[in-house]
């Protein structure tokens, strides 16, 4: 069996080392195939060279790790600055009176009520009723000092009135006299306070002098009016006491002054007895207005 192997290998070498000398030998060789060509008028083939099986070897260079872009640094957060606080505004302050920085000079007007009544001991003797009736006043102010001290004169035209009852022989006699005089009071002021608005007192002395009047009398039934007629001896000038209170009330550099006052009758002239002699009570109630003089 090995000696059969053998020579099946042997004879496969030879049947293969034949063919392959054959091939040799019928294959063209380049000159012959040149001559043949020539003969048959084929040009020769360029060689062409197949690119496809050129390996060329290219180097593929890797790509560069494109680093993805770095991510911007967080901007820093702008802190907006801290709105400042809307605070309201501060009024700004009334200016000054041109009284409250020194010696000033302020003028004005003054006007209103007056409740009025007279008394005297003929009257409290004989027992013959006093009532008191409305009247008005008003008229020119001057203020003269400083901010918490001052002198304040005053000229007013005023109606003073009241109203007598009395019985006599069974009938009722009733009587009302309306007096008109120009009162000058001269007041001391103590306003306290430092704002625009003040409280403030006063006190001081007046004289008025009757410059005319009226006097309706209605006894049994008829009315009689009559016009005050004033002869030498007759009492026209009275003094006494004056004194109040109020609050001074700041607009702008001037002053609304609401006051209320007490009038109060010490003495008059004329060759009247002294028993029968009259003397004013009266109450003010009144409103003013003040305006400081100069720049200040």
């Amino acid at each position: 069996m090995n000696k059969l192997s053998t020579l099946l290998l042997c004879a496969a070498l030879f049947v293969t080392g034949f063919s392959q000398t054959t091939l040799a030998q019928t294959q063209p060789t380049p000159s012959m195939q040149e001559q043949y060509d020539k003969l048959h008028g084929i040009k020769p083939k360029t060689p062409t060279t197949d690119k496809s099986k050129e390996k060329t070897k290219t180097t593929t260079q890797k790509p560069e790790k494109t680093t993805a872009p770095s991510k911007p640094p967080k901007q820093a957060k702008t802190v907006e600055p801290a709105k400042p606080k809307t605070t309201k505004p501060i009024p700004a302050p009334a200016p000054a009176m041109a009284s409250e920085g020194g010696f000033g000079v302020k003028i004005g007007l003054r006007g209103g009520v007056n409740y009025s009544s007279i008394t005297s001991d003929a009257i409290t003797a004989s027992g013959i009723t006093v009532d008191p009736l409305l009247g008005y006043h008003g008229g020119l102010v001057v203020e003269l000092g400083g901010k918490t001290f001052s002198v304040q004169p005053e000229i007013l035209y005023s109606q003073t009135a009241y109203k007598i009852s009395a019985s006599q022989a069974g009938n009722l006699l009733v009587g009302e006299s309306r007096l008109n005089s120009v009162t000058v009071p001269l007041l001391f002021k103590v306003s306290l306070g430092n704002g625009p608005t003040k409280f403030f007192i006063n006190a001081g002395g007046f004289g008025s002098y009757a410059l005319s009047g009226k006097a309706k009398t209605t006894f049994s039934g008829i009315t009689t009016t009559t016009d005050l007629k004033f002869d030498s001896g007759d009492q026209r000038l009275e003094y006494g006491a004056v004194g109040g209170a109020g609050v001074a009330l700041g607009l702008g550099r001037a002053q609304l002054l609401i006051e209320g006052r007490y009038y109060y009758g010490l003495g008059s002239d004329g060759d009247v007895p002294a028993a029968s002699k009259m003397f004013t009570r009266n109450i003010q109630g009144s409103v003013g207005l003040l305006i400081p003089l100069g720049g200040n």
